[in-house]
């Protein structure tokens, strides 16, 4: 039985580290056209300049294309990770860092769209922050109901769609994240309130 070493070539790895974003980055460029919700993988090697085949190669499905794009928005967007919320005091910095990185970053607005493989991409990369919202939230002890209300009131401002309304009312972008938490932290002291009752 022979123990064929597997030859690694850094250059080639490279190369195929630069093949794959190009790849990625064509996918999120038809993500960024006005009303665009699926996704082309021949207009994505076209415009990579690979074949459809090597496309392939990297991303073989749809699945795989979604998973990829929403690792690829998480980096572009928050370059330095995104530290979850511990608890329900940290609510208000969580919500304050992450609208303050979110709105730095033009392709957010697009993410708000949610329509199509955009839904998609979006679900991916929120659903671990959105469970640490709701486990923050939880850990308060109120009534079944307020904290429901709770819930549903502050997954909706967790997303930069929230910073874009806010702005498209008016709303200078340097003041959205302080805003924003501020209002988490009324949120959660009436929640506290009613776990007082």
């Amino acid at each position: 039985m022979s123990t064929a070493r597997r030859y690694v070539s850094p250059k080639r790895e490279a190369q195929a580290q630069a093949t794959r974003a190009a790849i990625l980055e064509a996918f999120a460029a038809q993500l960024s056209e006005p009303g665009r919700i699926t996704l082309s993988p021949s207009e994505a090697a076209a415009r990579a300049g690979v074949s459809l085949r090597t496309v392939h190669f990297h991303f073989p499905n749809e699945a795989s294309q979604i998973a990829a794009l929403g690792e690829w928005f998480e980096h572009a967007i928050f370059p330095d990770g995104v530290q979850l919320a511990s608890g329900p005091d940290d609510l208000p910095r969580y919500y304050r860092d992450i609208h303050r990185t979110a709105i730095k970053h033009p392709i957010s607005r697009a993410l708000t769209a949610g329509k199509g493989v955009w839904a998609e991409v979006r679900a991916s990369r929120r659903a671990a922050r959105l469970d640490s919202i709701r486990k923050a939230v939880k850990a308060i002890g109120a009534p079944a109901r307020p904290t429901a209300e709770a819930t549903a009131m502050l997954l909706s401002l967790s997303g930069a769609d929230a910073s874009w309304r806010l702005h498209d009312h008016g709303l200078p972008l340097e003041r959205i994240p302080e805003a924003i938490a501020h209002n988490v932290e009324l949120i959660l002291a009436d929640l506290r309130a009613k776990a007082k009752k």
